[in-house]
């Protein structure tokens, strides 16, 4: 919760990465019925789809979407209707955006009430390659956010930062004020053009196992990119143990799954940067690495007796036979090597 008693997400831009699936779904639902309940206006403009399962999982939560509409507390527009209204001819007029919305956030808060809004309209820009007008609509609605009272939560496709070198998502991630993670892909043939690959995070499946990687060989796997929130550690943490299992390493889930949590953890945390997890499959063992944005060496802290963090390089140190970073041109990659048999050899850092 926010300092004024709104959701996490609170009053700014939030960054979402998911297919609306029944969580995503619940999850905007969410956002805009805790904002009825503090009085807030709503103001929603995504597919006819997406406005249809929203408005039922409101009401499922016990809102009345059809009495906030009727009390001028809820405005809900077709995404695909609302573009033309200030693209024309393939140009984007910043002036006609902002009267646009001006007046919905204007319609959807009478009397001055903050307004909660799900966006989908970057999302629709992205979908047909306009990656211009898409940054273009991102500036818009920050110059909008700096006049306004009002929280914005959108969507992306996020097939283009799977596609993406790590400092363009991080660019993405450093434009919005909290990143909101769901869980993957649903294969919902009913999903609007518009709307059909969205999703966030890469958070994992209810059952446990993560999404497929961006790249799966018999000596090398490489993930697809995380977010820097917290449902990105156990995220990545199981993609590590598939890949493991799939290559017959059973045998090392445990201090994988250890070192992996840790360095995940190290690039949330601390380097508060979107992430990818590697594996190199060597003759007696693997190579777990993490690869970030941020070019900060990992450091080791010295915590006291009774702070129970802190101690991340000391874990991968005693886990692994050797450990290191590497310099990229984007960030760095942090790894470890654990060897196949439980005991390591020299637990020493190494360069590059």
């Amino acid at each position: 919760m926010s300092h004024d008693g709104r959701p996490r997400w609170g009053s700014g831009h939030a960054g979402s990465w998911y297919a609306l699936d029944s969580e995503g779904i619940e999850a905007v639902a969410r956002f805009v019925a805790h904002g009825w309940s503090e009085a807030d206006g709503a103001l929603i403009i995504a597919s006819a789809h997406h406005r249809e399962r929203i408005d039922a999982a409101m009401a499922e939560l016990g809102a009345n979407p059809e009495l906030m509409k009727h009390q001028g507390r809820y405005v809900a527009l077709d995404v695909d209707t609302t573009v033309p209204r200030f693209v024309d001819d393939g140009v984007l007029y910043p002036e006609r955006f902002r009267a646009v919305v001006g007046e919905l956030l204007a319609e959807a808060g009478r009397d001055g009430a903050h307004v909660r809004v799900f966006s989908e309209l970057i999302a629709l820009l992205r979908h047909r390659d306009e990656i211009t007008k898409a940054l273009e609509l991102e500036a818009q609605w920050r110059v909008l956010l700096r006049q306004g009272d009002f929280s914005l939560l959108c969507a992306y496709p996020a097939h283009d930062f799977d596609e993406s070198r790590l400092v363009d998502v991080r660019r993405v991630c450093d434009l919005h004020s909290e990143l909101l993670a769901a869980g993957p892909p649903a294969a919902d043939p009913s999903l609007s053009v518009a709307t059909e690959h969205l999703r966030a995070g890469f958070a994992t499946p209810a059952a446990g196992s993560s999404e497929g990687p961006v790249a799966v060989g018999r000596y090398h796997a490489c993930s697809q990119v995380y977010l820097p929130v917290a449902e990105s550690v156990p995220a990545a943490r199981h993609f590590v143990i598939d890949v493991l299992h799939a290559w017959g390493l059973g045998r090392l889930d445990a201090d994988a799954a250890i070192v992996t949590s840790e360095l995940a953890t190290n690039a949330v945390r601390h380097a508060d940067s979107p992430f990818r997890a590697t594996l190199d499959r060597q003759h007696d063992g693997v190579r777990i690495g993490v690869e970030d944005a941020a070019h900060d060496p990992l450091s080791r802290r010295s915590p006291d007796s009774y702070d129970p963090s802190g101690r991340g390089v000391d874990i991968v140190e005693a886990l692994s036979r050797r450990w290191g970073s590497t310099e990229l041109p984007s960030g760095k990659l942090v790894w470890a090597e654990l060897a196949e048999s439980v005991t390591t050899v020299d637990a020493t850092p190494a360069a590059g």
